[in-house]
């Protein structure tokens, strides 16, 4: 009988699971800006704590973290975008070395017994590539618009922060155990975005080096690409490599191509997985399969949004799941 009811237990939490999931996504495109902006103002409320210390108001000090974060996404947005309209501007310049990459692969694949000629050339044509560098383009613009209602949520969730750290504080009268779990993983959440800023940094400007020695174009652009895509665990970098490979091997042919290749596998890898593993999984404490499927997971459910804040949303469900044993032993309301 017992073994019956824990079966049909599982059964129920796991269809009470898959709804929950299917709702998530259902409702995704809201979700994404207020866990963003969640997100965002557990993370940067230090800063306020640190200007009201200052003697700066409430108020004003809100507006000056978020005033300080627009003109940070600003900067990076249009340099962004400039470059990669840029980039995008001149491929046609590079429509023979694409017709004669294109002969080679066809090449390549004939003496195979494959026919992939119209495959290729189709692909690798200059309007065809140029057609697909706008769309991503477009995409990026819209996500970035999608910024402004988080950067409205984020200014009130931050101005809101105090009476979460009242709440937090043993010594209230409406104490919550919750706010004080919230605020816990909130260090946690600093100290992991404070690692991988640090490793993707190192990161991006060694791959900046390499690509500076080798001459492919862009550098700048390639290396802030690559300190932005490192906050996405696992696919971040490989994302970050193809466009400096593709002009590398555009420029250059395919050695110059291979080496990019290779230069980005080692330093990555060496940051990925055997220096960072050490740091992250101090502040996280999660592994790295865990952080893995966590990011495929996420992002199925969230889109990018959910690549990026992969890590923190499993190790903040994992904790509001233990925390609740564990605070019965630790958090005791004080009259």
């Amino acid at each position: 009988m017992n073994h019956k009811r824990n079966l049909l237990m599982y059964l129920v939490g796991g269809a009470s699971l898959v709804v929950l999931t299917a709702g998530l996504k259902a409702v995704s495109g809201l979700l994404n800006p207020m866990l963003m902006a969640g997100f965002l103002a557990l993370l940067l409320q230090p800063f306020v704590r640190r200007l009201q210390k200052l003697g700066v108001a409430g108020g004003g000090a809100v507006a000056l973290v978020v005033f300080a974060l627009v003109l940070a996404g600003l900067s990076l947005v249009g340099f962004v975008g400039i470059s990669l309209r840029q980039v995008a501007s001149e491929i046609p310049t590079y429509r023979t070395q694409l017709e004669g990459i294109a002969a080679s692969v066809t090449q390549m694949a004939a003496a195979r017994g494959f026919d992939a000629a119209a495959y290729v050339n189709s692909a690798l044509s200059g309007p065809q590539v140029g057609r697909a560098v706008l769309n991503v383009m477009g995409e990026v613009a819209s996500a970035f618009g999608n910024m402004v209602l988080t950067l409205f949520i984020f200014a009130f969730m931050l101005g809101g922060m105090w009476e979460m750290e009242r709440r937090a504080s043993k010594r209230a009268r409406d104490h919550s155990p919750m706010a004080a779990r919230f605020l816990a993983f909130s260090e946690t959440l600093r100290g992991y975005i404070g690692v991988r800023a640090a490793l993707g940094l190192v990161a991006a400007v060694l791959d900046y080096i390499v690509l500076v020695i080798l001459g492919v174009e862009h550098a700048l652009l390639w290396g802030v690409l690559s300190f932005i895509l490192s906050f996405v665990p696992n696919i971040g970098f490989t994302l970050s490599m193809l466009p400096p490979t593709l002009l590398a091997l555009l420029e250059g042919g395919w050695v110059r191509a291979l080496i990019v290749l290779v230069a980005y596998n080692v330093i990555n890898t060496v940051i990925d997985n055997v220096i960072g593993p050490r740091f992250v999984g101090k502040q996280m404490q999660i592994s790295a399969l865990v952080s893995f499927l966590s990011v495929i997971f996420w992002a199925w459910v969230l889109g990018p949004t959910g690549a990026i804040l992969a890590v923190p949303l499993t190790v903040l469900l994992r904790d509001l799941v233990e925390a609740p044993a564990e605070s019965q032993l630790v958090v005791t309301p004080v009259d």
